[in-house]
């Protein structure tokens, strides 16, 4: 990319009711401080608010983040059961107007690409904005007709101001118009240049504009809509824009904690950067404070050896052991060990309850749970299972109760999310393969990235139930298909944060202390709230935060904010 330009986009934009009318609800805290916040602010009369891009060096980048600033607002809207109104036409009980502005710089490298093309351009880049601005300002009818009563002004930049929103879009603006505009302003710079030629000389990748010219918009036709047809189209605007809740939808490959922390960082007025979106690295940058971020959650405040020692589940266990943590009791069997061997070290242990599973894994893999004491055929098959995952296997302490994660920031335990094993609803005429292929189509499940697996522990589960994939529950039986809890697995994370004594988040805090780990998820299992009895399973780097902040069911909370504070924003 030759990055010859620098583009911004300001948009103004109503908060209205459901009906159309003035909201008459204070400013979102969520945005944070107006002074602060250059992304996501209001007008003084706070009537208005007003959505800013970053500088943007390319239109694409700067229209993927009008379309991510814009949805990061709506959510907010739509939870409060507000409308933003993205159109020029007042609302139903308003006079006030609203509009966007284009404001776009040329760079010095232009001259060269230029010469390179024997292109002739003014000796500055002032004498050639007053040109652009001069050409542009001759066809200002034509462009009238399509965005409205503009103004196209020199003010040490290229400054396009009131364009009419579209309303059909839910940015108010489309891509193609903007494109439209990009290419109307390189056209100005020589008349012998058509516009295929010019969209390659400069690299525009204004491609798709240039195949098929057609716009959607009108100015007459916009004004021919009635209010209720406008309010109609707006309320899908916001239902779309709250529909992308779970991603980031230009960037499909990041984990959900990276589309987490990028999104919290947005509503605060925090640029971003994707350096590399297959490993989730993304750097944060607020006026040149820049933060460089992994999976949204690796930060360099954590040490380099900390996911190493957590990875080690025996010595991460033996570490929290040794500052009074409570843990289970664990055999550590490795792959080198004779059957005999390995027999003689469980053979106390086939009458009880246990939990096998691979020393070195993660997010359930490997894992088989017995609530119940299984026979010995079938612990010696978990174990073989475990093996193909790693050459140590831990033979643990089974711990009854439920699976809840803490999700410690900075010391501080501020989110508990209860992990609902993975299960299905029955309907009464679905198998339970066909439930499992529905429930992963839902939102929470396809865009959060923990489809329920479909796996052997799920049959050797489903098998001592007495089902099968082909069998047909009763219509709200719930079926649950295996033991832990795993969210990587398919189970569901529920809000429990306002639910969980403080004693249970106190243990969860001291535990990331013996660590001294920043950012990290423990995972307590707990029977009874009302005793303070507890064992800690394991504790985690990369502790998968968005069934904290995105949970299956409950409100949630903002883990992107607390790391965003830990990095100093």
């Amino acid at each position: 990319m030759n990055n010859i330009y620098n583009i911004k986009i300001k948009k103004e934009s109503l908060r209205c009711d459901s009906n159309g009318n003035l909201s008459r609800l204070e400013h979102p805290v969520a945005f944070g401080d107006r002074l602060k916040n250059k992304l996501i602010t209001f007008s003084d009369n706070d009537k208005k608010l007003l959505i800013n891009t970053p500088i943007c060096e390319d239109l694409h980048e700067c229209y993927i983040k009008l379309q991510e600033i814009t949805d990061i607002v709506i959510l907010e809207l739509f939870e409060r059961n507000e409308l933003l109104w993205n159109s020029s036409s007042p609302c139903f009980d308003n006079e006030e107007k609203c509009f966007l502005t284009i404001e776009f710089s040329l760079n010095s490298k232009i001259y060269e690409i230029a010469e390179k093309n024997n292109i002739i351009l003014p000796d500055n880049i002032e004498d050639m904005y007053k040109n652009i601005v001069n050409k542009l300002n001759k066809r200002i009818s034509h462009f009238k007709e399509i965005f409205g009563d503009i103004k196209i002004e020199y003010n040490n930049n290229i400054t396009i101001n009131n364009i009419t929103l579209n309303p059909m879009d839910r940015v108010g603006i489309e891509l193609k118009e903007i494109m439209y505009i990009i290419l109307e302003i390189f056209s100005c710079l020589s008349n012998k240049v058509d516009l295929r030629d010019l969209n390659r000389i400069f690299s525009l990748r204004c491609k798709d504009f240039i195949e098929n010219t057609q716009l959607n918009r009108n100015e007459n036709k916009l004004k021919g809509l009635t209010k209720k047809e406008l309010l109609d189209i707006l309320k899908n605007n916001m239902l779309e824009g709250y529909n992308e809740r779970y991603r980031l939808k230009y960037h499909p490959k990041l984990l959900a904690e990276a589309a987490i922390l990028i999104k919290d960082a947005l509503s605060q007025g925090i640029d971003y950067k994707i350096l590399n979106e297959t490993t989730s690295f993304a750097l944060l940058d607020y006026e040149g404070h820049k933060e460089y971020i992994i999976e949204g959650n690796r930060t360099d405040r954590d040490s380099y050896i900390f996911p190493i020692v957590t990875d080690d589940k025996l010595v991460s266990k033996n570490i929290m052991k040794e500052k009074g943590l409570s843990v289970p009791d664990a055999i550590l069997l490795t792959k080198d060990m004779e059957q005999e061997e390995i027999e003689d070290l469980i053979k106390d242990l086939y009458s009880m309850p246990l939990v096998i599973k691979p020393r070195n894994t993660n997010m359930g893999t490997g894992i088989t749970v017995f609530s119940k004491p299984g026979t010995k055929d079938q612990i010696n098959n978990a174990i073989k299972y475990a093996f193909e995952f790693d050459s140590d296997v831990l033979v643990e302490q089974y711990i009854k109760g439920k699976e809840y994660r803490f999700l410690v920031v900075d010391g501080k335990c501020i989110s508990v999310a209860h992990r609902r094993v993975a299960s299905v609803v029955g309907d009464g005429k679905s198998t339970i393969k066909e439930l499992i292929d529905i429930k992963n189509k839902e939102p929470w499940h396809a865009l959060t990235g923990t489809p329920v697996k479909i796996e052997k522990p799920v049959e050797e589960f489903l098998k001592k139930s007495n089902y099968t994939y082909d069998t047909i529950p009763q219509k709200d039986e719930r079926v649950f298909l295996r033991t832990n809890s795993n969210c990587s697995t398919g189970g569901e994370s529920l809000d429990v944060t306002n639910d969980i004594p403080q004693y249970f988040k106190e243990m969860s805090e001291k535990a990331a202390n013996a660590f001294n780990a920043k950012v990290c998820g423990v995972d307590l299992i707990i029977d009874d709230l009302n005793k303070n009895d507890y064992s800690i399973i394991e504790i985690n780097d990369d502790p998968g935060y968005s069934i904290n902040e995105w949970p299956y069911e409950g409100k949630g909370e903002k883990v992107g904010l607390a790391i965003l504070k830990l990095l100093g924003y």
